[in-house]
């Protein structure tokens, strides 16, 4: 039975509720769902995928304060901000709504074809969400991630998983497919890390502490798993003595007591010219004094308690009572409650200044002129955001651009929003993929060559997810029949013994190269294993490895030798591969091979190579057997019979005798030789369906020579 863990709110130190804490073998079954539901998903129409998500954004809108309501509660937030988080997860799911269809690739002109490519999803996506703002960090990740077809496991935190857990809820009410938005309750210790550590999930998007954020990362190098890290802030507050002072102390108080201070973007350190120290301080005295700390449940609440006991005695360990310039109010009894605190700081080294207290206490310090203020703000293992505040335009952006911070306002505090890539410099992590560009994060970017020379106009997808073994695959007509299997969608195995080409295939049809000697059972064997290792399946045999060597000639001259090697490779490595592969697709109940005789076979012709002759007979008669054998079990069985083909090995042969390669062309009605693509086509159709009522047949593609013989012109 999954244990359960006490949800506490920090209003009042009570119990709201109890909610599952998964342990590592539920959240290793939940990933699962995850990557089943994923193969659903990403073939989702973009259309009906960005529909889906504009209905999740409209229920999240009818439920807005049901939300806010509960992120009160929960988290402690004020009711007012609350209610804009909630609305955040509105606009962030309707801006991504427009993502799907808008996941467009490129066109890249090369010679001999077109290269196209195409936006992927990458899987199964982690999100683990922080404590401080659980709704729109949340929504952040898992919009870009739903809107490009990925499926999301979110964590939230331990202490505030009710806002996530009502947002899935919405999802699955709004059409969202079950288990491709799922939230998973938990400690991070058991589930975060499960979710970390397991390959099947692609990407990490992690919100926290730069100590868990550097752990993360290590753990995901393993799989080589993207990571998206937005980590601490110390942001610092640079006021100039030529700025507005009163408005920058008016609006002090919000950039650092907003959310109790437990905000990585808070501006913690007010950094302020010396000859402005004076004048600045009682206008921020009597600004912080009248920020209002109460009860956030009501309108006029500016700030609400801390999020636990134990991050209250954690804020509390900084403030030092000879420190404290001056204090704002807060509530008494029940409730984490901590006063908004400033400190005045004259040693630079004191630790406030650089460690992240993440609750309302702001420490200030002064600076000498524009390059101290700059080396000031920089003197912080962070960089993620900042405010300056001056009436220069000139000071405002020399000092942007020296200070070392990924988002910087001027004379504001704004904050970033959902359509704003979100940046950080040194320990503040890698920044967060917001905006027009971030379903890329959450992609993988597919190049496709298609070779026009080859496939011409026509590219049909008949073998779409079907697993095709191509034996003698590195040239001829083998490689032209991988890249043919490969545009109508197979995916395809080369089996070759030159691993050099065969290799060189397998990489131009983004498929799998196995060596192989055809002539060897064991090596059969282990290529028709290893490919159904991989694929769970073989729906296609193409047995075309063969030879004609020039030893192979009249019955007179042609030796023993020659042809137990002809009749090894072109016949008995028939044999060894239907029977290999026979037994995958029996227990499958479907299948089609093809076996590569000649038209030779079918003429009985006079070629004065006897033993290729007699190899490509034994192929017919074998095919015939095999395939009335096994067509009512579902397997079919056909042979291919190729005229001349204009492959490297016929280019050999008549490279030395010009005039037999006349005397051929002379009984060819289409007064030409075949070429490899032409061929490939052939292949192609009995390996599809639309072969499929054709079965122990010898299937002839030959230009019209056994027409001619048959019936002479």
């Amino acid at each position: 039975m999954t244990a359960l863990h006490d949800v506490i709110s920090p209003i009042t130190e009570k119990k709201i509720t109890a909610v599952p804490a998964l342990n590592a073998e539920e959240t290793v079954a939940a990933i699962a769902k995850s990557v089943k539901a994923w193969e659903t998903w990403k073939k989702v129409a973009p259309g009906d995928r960005a529909k889906l998500l504009r209905n999740f954004a409209s229920l999240v809108e009818k439920n807005i304060e049901v939300l806010a309501k509960l992120e009160v509660e929960n988290a402690g937030h004020t009711i007012g901000n609350a209610r804009w988080e909630a609305n955040n997860v509105v606009n962030v799911l309707n801006y991504y709504a427009g993502s799907p269809e808008r996941l467009f690739g490129r066109q890249i002109p090369v010679p001999g074809g077109v290269d196209i490519t195409f936006r992927e999803p990458i899987g199964v996506v982690g999100i683990i969400v922080p404590w401080n703002f659980p709704m729109p960090i949340a929504g952040w990740g898992f919009a870009p991630a739903l809107a490009a077809g990925c499926t999301v496991v979110l964590k939230p935190a331990e202490v505030t998983p009710l806002t996530a857990m009502k947002l899935a809820q919405l999802g699955l009410e709004a059409g969202i497919p079950e288990n491709v938005f799922q939230v998973l309750t938990g400690s991070g210790r058991i589930v975060g890390e499960t979710i970390v550590q397991d390959p099947r999930v692609r990407k990490i998007v992690f919100t926290g502490s730069t100590e868990i954020g550097t752990q993360i990362m290590a753990k995901c190098a393993p799989n080589v798993k993207r990571v998206t890290l937005e980590l601490g802030g110390k942001s610092a507050n640079v006021i100039f003595a030529d700025s507005d002072l009163e408005k920058a102390a008016a609006s002090a108080p919000g950039a650092v007591f907003d959310n109790a201070g437990q905000d990585c973007c808070a501006r913690s350190r007010i950094l302020i010219e010396k000859k402005a120290f004076d004048k600045f301080m009682p206008l921020l005295e009597q600004s912080v004094k009248a920020f209002k700390c109460a009860d956030p449940n009501l309108e006029t609440t500016e700030m609400g308690p801390l999020i636990t006991s134990a991050h209250r005695d954690k804020v509390a360990s900084y403030v030092e009572e000879s420190l404290v310039a001056f204090r704002g109010t807060a509530p008494s009894g029940a409730g984490f409650w901590f006063p908004p605190t400033v400190l005045h700081i004259t040693d630079r080294k004191h630790k406030s200044l650089s460690e992240e207290i993440f609750g309302p206490v702001v420490s200030v310090v002064t600076f000498e002129d524009e390059a101290d203020a700059i080396a000031l703000a920089n003197d912080s293992e962070f960089g993620l955001s900042g405010s300056i505040w001056t009436n220069n335009g000139a000071k405002a952006l020399r000092v942007a651009r020296g200070v070392e911070s990924g988002n910087l306002s001027v004379n504001s505090h704004s904050s970033v929003r959902y359509w704003t890539p979100f940046g950080g410099f040194k320990k503040s992590g890698l920044g967060r993929e917001l905006g027009p560009d971030a379903l890329n994060a959450f992609t993988e970017e597919k190049n496709v060559f298609i070779n026009t020379e080859i496939l011409g106009e026509n590219i049909l997808k008949r073998l779409e997810g079907r697993v095709a073994t191509i034996t003698g695959g590195g040239s001829g007509l083998g490689k032209a029949t991988a890249i043919r299997f490969a545009s109508e969608g197979a995916h395809v195995v080369i089996a070759d013994m030159d691993e050099k080409s065969g290799q060189a295939v397998a990489t131009e049809v983004n498929g799998t190269f196995i060596k192989c000697n055809v002539s060897d059972k064991a090596s059969v064997d282990n290529m028709f294993a290893e490919t159904f290792k991989k694929f769970g399946k073989i729906d296609i045999a193409f047995n075309n490895a063969g030879i004609s060597p020039p030893d192979d000639d009249s019955i007179l001259t042609t030796e023993i030798e020659a042809w137990d090697k002809v009749q090894l490779v072109n016949l008995t490595s028939v044999y060894l591969c239907c029977k290999a592969v026979l037994p995958y697709m029996l227990k499958a109940k479907k299948g089609s091979i093809i076996n590569t005789a000649s038209f030779v076979a079918t003429l009985a012709a006079a070629t004065s190579q006897i033993a290729y002759t007699a190899s490509k007979g034994g192929v017919l008669a074998m095919t015939r057997e095999l395939g009335v054998q096994f067509a009512r079990e579902g397997v079919r069985v056909n042979a291919l019979s190729p005229g001349p083909v204009n492959t490297p090995l016929l280019q050999e042969l008549f490279a030395k005798d010009k005039e037999r390669a006349q005397r051929r062309l002379v009984h060819i009605p289409m007064g030409r030789f075949g070429e490899a693509h032409e061929i490939a086509a052939a292949v192609a159709f009995l390996a599809s369906d639309d072969s499929s009522f054709i079965t122990a047949s010898n299937f002839l593609v030959d230009g019209g020579i056994t027409g001619a013989y048959v019936t002479p012109l």
